[in-house]
């Protein structure tokens, strides 16, 4: 039930309550006057029960319900005095009558005046009481926290030593020349001095110009996060942009940061590489007694110090891709497939979305290769994806695979049902189709295995495992 129904509800009960207290009042002189014959409406002492009604009902209820009270039993009086009354009553009883009432009257104006000074004491009383709770409850809540941040300084001086030990053997791991395992240990080393439960590292996609999480720390994969930001339109974005850090501090000074969603944003920082942001370090969830300009420093200082090595790691990874394109084709070669595949799988475990593995393979490429050099032969793939892209408007990666005569697609948001179709689609476009190579015309027979991510998404290897077993039982 809604809060204001149950209001309601409970006011109604209280007055129904109320209203059969005061008819019960009312009607206990009356009572009285039934049960002992002789003396109707009590005449003989001019009607003082009838009138007592007045002030005690005031003094309980309030003087207007006293007033009704009163009223009611003034009816009831009349009505036993016209038919049980004596008929006639002394010349001094009505003069007598008129004292009794002013009597009542002046009493439940009295008991009206103490009342309302009771209550009004009553209430100021339970107000102040009200008070005193709310400012212990305060006082308590300062307490533990001064407590919590009296327990960070200390701890930040007995444990200086273990710290300097822990980056040291944290700086070690940067000396990787892996990229995934340098910003993991970036946002390990974050946890640790800060005690961040929650953090992610982004970076600039090429293809889509947003921002992407290269690296996470605490994050829940059952709950629904961005995948990708908008960095015009973000806080991360503003970060990259400008190379200026963001702190929560900022938005009681700054209205700038107005326009953005800052929900996910405590401390934000851009990670640099050669004096430009190359990404940028979010820290979404951190305890309050941490939050301070001492962390601000440490999160700074830790990236500047990772700065030589993710720069290293840069420039080792831009040496590898120039060795892992193919020189004929200028497809990536499988080991970029393989990076590219978990990259894509780790992002859809945070937005909806599909990734499928096709892999298309020439049956007769050893045949082919009796008439014409391998370098010719893979010209074919070229033609391949010059057409598809020309007949297909699809969302789709091409990279080379193990072999000399597989090409693998990755494609996008396709369901298991759909990338069948589609596999079909393929064969039927390539099935009679001849390719020029050199001066003859040759015919080119295709074999297809594939995997989604709907069934066999766990991992890279589980995908490819399933897309070669497929393509093992179409060469039957």
């Amino acid at each position: 039930m809604h809060p204001h129904e149950m209001r309601k509800t409970r006011s109604l009960q209280r007055f129904k309550t109320s209203l059969i207290e005061i008819s019960a009042l009312a009607c206990l002189p009356m009572i009285l006057d039934l049960l002992i014959p002789g003396d109707a409406a009590f005449l003989s002492v001019y009607c003082i029960p009838y009138a007592l009604v007045l002030p005690v009902a005031t003094g309980v209820f309030g003087i207007w319900p006293g007033l009704l009270a009163f009223m009611v039993t003034v009816a009831q009086a009349v009505a036993i005095f016209t038919f049980a009354g004596p008929g006639s009553v002394p010349t001094s009883f009505p003069g007598n009558l008129a004292v009794v009432a002013s009597l009542a009257f002046v009493s439940a104006l009295l008991v009206d005046f103490g009342r309302n000074r009771i209550m009004r004491f009553r209430s100021m009383v339970l107000q102040r009481f009200r008070r005193s709770v709310h400012k212990t409850g305060d006082l308590a809540k300062q307490k533990e926290v001064l407590e919590k941040v009296n327990r960070v300084l200390e701890g930040r001086v007995s444990a200086q030593k273990d710290s300097i030990t822990i980056l040291h053997d944290q700086v070690k791991k940067l000396g990787s020349l892996s990229m995934d395992m340098a910003l993991g240990t970036i946002l390990e080393t974050i946890a640790l001095f800060t005690e961040m439960s929650s953090g992610s590292i982004w970076t600039m996609s090429d293809e889509s110009r947003t921002l992407v999480p290269a690296a996470v720390w605490g994050w829940d994969p059952g709950k629904a996060r961005d995948a990708s930001l908008d960095p015009d339109h973000s806080i991360e974005g503003y970060v990259y942009r400008n190379s200026k850090p963001f702190s929560m501090r900022m938005l009681l000074d700054d209205a700038e940061f107005d326009r953005f969603d800052t929900s996910r944003n405590i401390i934000t920082l851009p990670v640099l590489i050669g004096g430009r942001a190359w990404g940028v370090l979010n820290v979404e969830t951190l305890p309050f007694e941490r939050y301070s300009q001492y962390t601000e420093t440490i999160l700074a200082i830790l990236l500047s110090l990772a700065e030589p090595y993710l720069k290293q790691i840069r420039e080792y990874d831009s040496l590898n891709e120039q060795r892992e394109v193919d020189a004929v084709t200028g497809f990536p070669l499988f080991s970029i497939l393989y990076r590219t595949l978990e990259q894509d799988l780790e992002r859809i475990r945070y937005e909806p979305g599909f990734v499928t593995m096709i892999i298309i393979e020439i049956a007769n490429f050893g045949d082919l290769l009796s008439r014409k050099s391998r370098e010719e032969i893979k010209t074919i793939f070229k033609t391949f994806k010059d057409q598809m892209d020309k007949r297909k408007a699809m969302k789709y990666k091409a990279f080379h695979f193990k072999e000399d005569s597989q090409l693998v697609l990755l494609v996008y948001d396709l369901d298991q049902d759909g990338t069948s179709f589609f596999c079909l689609d393929l064969l039927a476009l390539f099935s009679e189709q001849r390719f020029s190579l050199g001066d003859e015309s040759v015919p080119v027979e295709l074999v297809i295995g594939f995997s989604n991510s709907a069934q066999s998404g766990t991992s890279a290897d589980a995908m490819i495992d399933a897309a070669e077993y497929l393509l093992t039982v179409q060469r039957i």
